[in-house]
This record gives structure tokens, C-alpha cells and sequence, in this order.
């Protein structure tokens, strides 16, 4: 930045504004699709229309879990100023009613939990919540302990099934109609084009603190979505889409390792299948990512949703 653009950055944080560079996005109108890769996927849809091969009538929630001492023990989160078991518990229970909605509105689900060496106290409530569930579920123990290595093991089960699969963290808190939703828009969009995508269930943070790229806005039954090339590595996508692109899950094994936690990063992984199917976030969001402020989406009533969700 010259220095007249940081006087008037300057000047303009007094009125809560400042100046970014933003080297690969604005807002000015497409010429072309060069550098907007994950746009250039969404145009093409209509004009690449697919045969449809795949099975998605079912859906596969792979959850993952890990409420033990070591991390929640005399941690309150910031959001909801409950102990953090409390709050990861809590919104564990938010996915398991909007599950037992979309089970009603007739989907196919099998939730299997993914569970990183939980207490004991937590798996029996987790166990006794799920008994409430109107569909198969399970849970098993991680085969190593280790964010990296849960995130692998079920993306590597994803793989060997043939679903719709979405892939959710223990720290998500979900509308109650958030799975039926995005599954309706998955299957709207794979009918009429034969491609699949990626649904985030929320815009990601990052769209709003340091990039600003241009979007298609498609109008969907009850809400809005917005294109995107950013998530996090909780998203609805194919199996088919698992199988395909492995070389951009396999990497997430170094998720939480320090010395190679950036070759596991979402940018390095799977942001890259951006390249190649369209990816979609609601607006407003139907679940929101319940760690820090920063995280959560805009025009979203975190509070309120809280408050409808039972504890367990």
C-alpha cells in the first residue's frame, strides 16, 4: 500500500472502514472465466447438461465427536457461556432433530458418528439422544485418535458407500429443517443438470473479512444460494464426488499436526474441488459453525435457534 492510500486508510478506520488489496477478486463485470474457476463450473451447467448415473434418493451424515476432559475440562464457550461439553452436546442434539425432520419428510438417512474418544458420560447421552432417532445409526470409535485422523477415516468411508453424504463436526448448531434443505437443493440441482456440487451450510467467514468475489445467486424452495470456493470441511456432497477427487481429501490426515497442518488446510483440499463441481451456501445460513463471533454467518439468529434446541 503507497502512502496516500495508508492516509486514507487512516482516515476512514474513524468511521469503521479500511482499505484491502484484493489481488484475484472484484466486482466488475466477467470478461471471462479466467481465475473464476469455481464460477465458470456453475455457467456450465445449464449448457453441460449430464447424464444422471448416481444414487442420491439416500443420505449418509458422517458426524464426528471428541467431548472429553482434555478438551472441554473448565472451558466455557463465548457464544452460549455454557461449559463446552454442554455446548457441544447441545449442538450435537440440533442435528439429530433436523435429522429426524428430514426422516419425516421422507429421506433416507443413516447417520454414523465418527467419535474421537469421548467420555464415557458423553457417549451415553449422545447413545441416549440417538435412541430418539427414526433411522439407523451408530457410533464408532475412531480407529487413531486425532482431528486429522477422524476427518480422514470418514472421508475414506465415504468413499466406499454410494450416497449423498454430508460430513458435519460436533460444534455445527442446525436449524431444524437444515438437512431436508439442503438435500432438496442438492436433488433440484442434480435432476436438472446431472452434476453434483458441494453445499457448505453457511458462508464461510472468510467471504466477508477478507474476500469479496462475485457470485450467482440461485433462487431454491425456501431460501436463497449463493456460489462459493470457500468451506470448511464440514459440506453435503456426493460419494461419487469422494471417489473421484480422493487426492483432495487424503491430505486432510494432517489436519491438527502441526508441522503439516497447512498441507491438510481446506485451501490446500478440498476448496481445490471448486475447480471442478459448484459449490453453494444458503442465505440465509441453516446451520452455523458455533466456535468464535467470527465465525458465525450474517442474518443469522444463533440465540434463537439455541434456545429450540432441547438439551440432552
Amino acid at each position: 500500500m503507497n502512502e496516500f492510500l495508508r492516509i486514507i486508510d487512516r482516515l476512514l478506520k474513524k468511521y469503521g472502514y479500511a482499505i484491502k488489496k484484493h489481488p484475484q477478486y472484484n466486482l466488475l463485470p466477467l470478461e471471462d472465466f479466467k481465475g473464476f474457476e469455481d464460477l465458470k463450473t456453475v455457467y456450465s451447467l445449464a449448457d453441460n447438461i449430464k447424464e444422471k448415473k448416481d444414487k442420491i434418493d439416500n443420505l449418509e451424515i458422517c458426524l464426528r465427536t471428541c467431548i472429553n476432559d482434555a478438551r472441554t475440562k473448565n472451558r466455557v464457550n463465548e457464544l452460549t457461556k455454557t461449559n463446552l461439553d454442554e455446548h457441544l452436546l447441545k449442538c450435537v442434539n440440533s442435528l439429530l432433530v433436523s435429522i429426524n425432520y428430514a426422516v419425516e419428510k421422507g429421506i433416507e438417512i443413516k447417520l454414523t458418528i465418527f467419535d474421537d474418544r469421548s467420555s464415557k458420560t458423553a457417549i451415553d447421552v449422545i447413545r441416549s439422544s440417538c435412541n430418539n432417532l427414526n433411522c439407523e445409526w451408530r457410533i464408532i470409535t475412531t480407529e487413531k485418535t486425532g482431528q486429522g485422523e477422524s476427518l480422514y477415516q470418514h472421508f475414506d468411508y465415504a468413499r466406499r458407500v454410494e450416497a449423498l453424504t454430508y460430513f458435519c463436526e460436533d460444534d455445527y448448531l442446525h436449524i431444524q429443517s437444515a438437512i431436508y434443505e439442503m438435500y432438496q437443493f442438492y436433488k433440484q440441482i442434480y435432476d436438472q443438470t446431472g452434476s453434483h456440487l458441494l453445499i457448505h451450510p453457511q458462508e464461510h467467514e472468510l467471504i466477508y473479512s477478507q474476500f469479496n468475489y462475485p457470485s450467482y445467486i440461485l433462487e431454491g424452495e425456501k431460501r436463497w444460494w449463493r456460489t462459493m470456493s470457500h468451506a470448511t470441511h464440514t459440506f453435503l456432497t456426493h460419494s461419487a464426488v469422494v471417489k473421484k477427487y480422493w487426492q483432495y481429501f487424503e491430505n486432510t490426515k494432517y489436519v491438527g499436526i502441526k508441522e503439516k497442518r497447512h498441507l491438510g488446510s481446506e485451501k490446500r483440499t478440498t476448496d481445490q474441488l471448486f475447480n471442478h463441481i459448484p459449490g453453494f451456501s444458503p442465505l440465509p445460513a441453516i446451520a452455523a459453525h458455533m466456535q468464535t463471533e467470527q465465525c458465525l454467518p450474517p442474518f443469522f439468529n444463533w440465540k434463537e435457534v439455541w434456545d429450540s434446541v432441547p438439551s440432552m
